[in-house]
């Protein structure tokens, strides 16, 4: 009696892991990225909604922000801004205006969407520097000019990329203290979405777009 062969080569089975490999390759990469931006996108709006429940709590206390006595982008105004905010955020780190051990903020510098080198957050003590419980870091200045207040938003914490318009996001509080604006708003900021939300560019104006837009496709 003569018997029929049953399963496969080993060639066979050789090409089809090559082509399983070559289509993985091809989507896993895609899946990842795609999955990082809603993360991204979600946190966003979650540090949006975070800090405007938290000014709100503290213009109750101290009246709106414009009020606070701010002197500038300086360390002062910093702690004076994080001590009024503070009592209305849930944290998981207090890191203050120095943070060597990069537990709020990493100990290196940002980058902007061009790949420019940008500030080191961590040092530089004009900054006061928190981590949220849901992850989110959030570096807090004084200002002067069209804002008072400016919330730097980095979206996984103290993780890479450590890039604008990637993790690392702005809103600012206006002159009269009572409304928080995402930089890159083309009412409120010259840093629109227009001219620096691109990767030739700061990335700065990326915080609009993707409140606005609900997608990161700048970066593709």
């Amino acid at each position: 009696m003569k018997y029929l062969k049953t399963g496969f080569t080993l060639a066979e089975v050789l090409i089809t892991l090559g082509v399983i490999g070559v289509v993985a390759a091809l989507t896993i990469p895609g899946l990842i990225s795609k999955h990082y931006e809603k993360r991204t996108i979600t946190q966003l709006k979650a540090a949006q909604s975070i800090l405007s429940q938290a000014l709100r709590i503290a213009e109750e206390e101290y009246g709106t922000a414009d009020g606070w006595e701010i002197s500038g982008y300086d360390e002062e105004s910093a702690i004076k801004i994080a001590e009024k905010i503070k009592p209305g955020l849930k944290l998981a780190l207090d890191c203050g205006v120095e943070d060597l051990e990069g537990k709020c903020a990493p100990n290196l510098n940002y980058k902007h969407l061009r790949e420019t080198n940008e500030n080191n957050y961590a040092t530089d003590r004009r900054h006061y520097k928190i981590k949220l419980a849901n992850g989110s870091s959030i570096y807090i200045r004084g200002s002067s000019g069209n804002s008072v207040v400016v919330f730097y938003v980095d979206t996984n914490g103290n993780h890479s990329p450590n890039t604008f318009g990637r993790d690392m996001f702005q809103f600012m509080v206006d002159t009269n203290g009572s409304y928080l604006f995402p930089i890159g708003d083309p009412q409120k900021t010259t840093q629109t979405t227009a001219n620096s939300c691109n990767k030739s560019d700061t990335g700065f104006g990326c915080t609009y777009y993707v409140l606005h837009h609900g997608n990161m496709n700048y970066l593709h």
